[in-house]
């Protein structure tokens, strides 16, 4: 039987699918219409061009996502946007700690990734996308633009 967590984990989880249906769709048109950023979807300001585009926030950082369970403490490891695995791990002994290295990581964008994410460490497991900087990036074993071969 299911306890009142993984439940909510499943209508949270069903109600983003539907909606992310929905949203994928008028995103997709927006991105290449140049509407909208390609990363965290706010705004792009005029004039729009048909491409697709990032934000002055989005521009140059790395995406990686962050992946999180807990076992004997937390394990987190990250992947590029092609999920090829970043050699750097962490092990954190609290879920306080996750949700920090989301925070500095600019990955809490709105209220529905922070709702996401409580709900992920709540259930032992789960991830975040991360727009790292170039430092950020270096730091858990990626290497800058001008060194990757």
């Amino acid at each position: 039987m299911m306890d009142e967590i993984e439940i909510q984990l499943l209508v949270l989880e069903e109600s983003a699918c539907r909606h992310a249906r929905r949203w994928d769709a008028v995103a997709g048109r927006k991105m290449r219409s140049g509407e909208i950023c390609s990363s965290c979807r706010r705004p792009l300001p005029q004039p729009h061009t048909p491409e697709r585009k990032r934000c002055d926030s989005c521009a140059g950082k790395h995406h990686v996502r962050m992946t999180f369970f807990c076992h004997r403490g937390w394990h987190c490891h990250f992947f590029t946007e092609r999920w090829q695995q970043l050699p750097k791990r962490f092990l954190f002994q609290e879920a306080a700690s996750v949700r920090e290295t989301a925070r500095r990581g600019d990955g809490l964008v709105d209220d529905e990734v922070r709702r996401a994410l409580d709900l992920s460490l709540k259930i032992g497991k789960g991830g975040v996308m991360l727009r790292l900087t170039d430092e950020q990036f270096q730091a858990i074993g990626g290497c800058s633009v001008g060194e990757c071969i």
